[in-house]
């Protein structure tokens, strides 16, 4: 009974290098939801997304040979799908074609079924939680998402980011303390 399943990255990333097309399609689909969910963040644009996911893939194929020097594929591939849709909605604005600008929207609504469920809270809560959230800037948005949703390390969220590992840290403390704050001054009331 002898199983050949590929399932770790490890042994994805080897089988990608030795030019197996199945290993592509196994970390497409293992992480075609998160790259999508991620994009989705910067664009609401549907196909822009899906066209922007295939280039990741298709540029992770043409340079194979070095898959192995990838340490996180997910960290990875967070990186690449965001370069891609930020680089090709500034593309569509015409701004100027190599440069990905320093500031961008980040859409995220935070799910208020998972933080029900995790955290076991009411509904009033949940709703409070969402209100305050929602009052954080896109970049404390999007360091909350990379950080608790994503589960990356501050030096690929700086990475990602484009900021410094420090800056990680104070954004990072900064939203925290912002929302406690808020969340605070919301059961104050």
């Amino acid at each position: 009974m002898k199983e050949t399943a590929i399932n770790s990255d490890a042994d994805l990333k080897q089988q990608l290098v030795q030019g197996n097309k199945e290993a592509l399609a196994s970390l497409m689909k293992k992480y075609y939801d998160d790259l999508y969910n991620y994009g989705w963040r910067f664009s609401k644009d549907d196909g822009l997304i899906k066209d922007c996911i295939q280039e990741v893939f298709i540029s992770l194929w043409q340079r194979r040979e070095t898959a192995s020097s990838i340490l996180s594929p997910k960290y990875y591939f967070l990186r690449a799908i965001k370069n891609k849709v930020l680089k090709a909605l500034h593309k569509k604005t015409r701004d100027s074609v190599d440069a990905v600008p320093n500031e961008y929207d980040f859409f995220y609504e935070f799910s208020i079924e998972q933080v029900i469920v995790q955290k076991q809270i009411s509904e009033e809560k949940a709703e409070r939680l969402k209100k305050t959230l929602s009052l954080l800037s896109k970049r404390q948005k999007e360091i909350i998402y990379l950080k608790y949703y994503q589960h990356l390390d501050h030096a690929q969220i700086a990475e990602l980011m484009n900021v410094s590992r420090q800056s990680v840290y104070n954004l990072l403390h900064e939203a925290i303390h912002k929302l406690r704050n808020l969340w605070h001054s919301e059961f104050a009331h």
